[in-house]
């Protein structure tokens, strides 16, 4: 029976008293009670709902601080594989350069042969600056890539 259970349990209880005694003298202090009893039961559910909440957003909290160190991860990984590329990059446009110096045509084409698809078109642009024999022309390829997204940005 619900008389049985908790606090609500005790507010059934004494309204049924009340009404069953007839008596007015103690209703006000009855009241009283129920009242309180109302309340202590209004406070065990919005601590109950309280406790819930906590616990639901404690593991919203949770999967998005796994999902955030997991891109963290992934761009790590990220940032190590592009200055591994950049540093072969650079060693591979090095042995090309030191080879072409010293009149190895061999040895440089083979270098050039060597350079990543993604170096490539910097590499082409930087050549059309004809860098042996235009003192403007940028130091390499990766500084001539570098101005031309300045310019891009600059008039975009």
């Amino acid at each position: 029976m619900l008389e049985s259970v908790g606090p609500l349990g005790y507010v059934i209880r004494k309204l049924n008293q009340v009404r069953q005694s007839g008596d007015t003298s103690q209703s006000g202090s009855e009241v009283i009670e129920i009242i309180e009893a109302l309340i202590l039961a209004l406070v065990a559910v919005a601590t109950a709902w309280s406790g819930y909440q906590a616990a639901k957003w404690a593991g919203n909290r949770a999967e998005q601080y796994a999902e955030a160190s997991r891109v963290r991860v992934t761009a790590e990984g990220l940032a190590t594989l592009a200055g591994q590329e950049r540093i072969y990059d650079s060693d591979t446009f090095n042995s090309w350069l030191a080879a072409k110096l010293d009149g190895k045509s061999q040895a440089a084409e083979f270098f050039e042969r060597r350079f990543r698809d993604e170096y490539r078109p910097a590499f082409a642009a930087w050549m059309k600056t004809d860098p042996f024999n235009n003192l403007q022309a940028p130091p390499g390829p990766i500084l001539h890539a570098r101005l031309s997204q300045r310019q891009t940005r600059a008039v975009s």
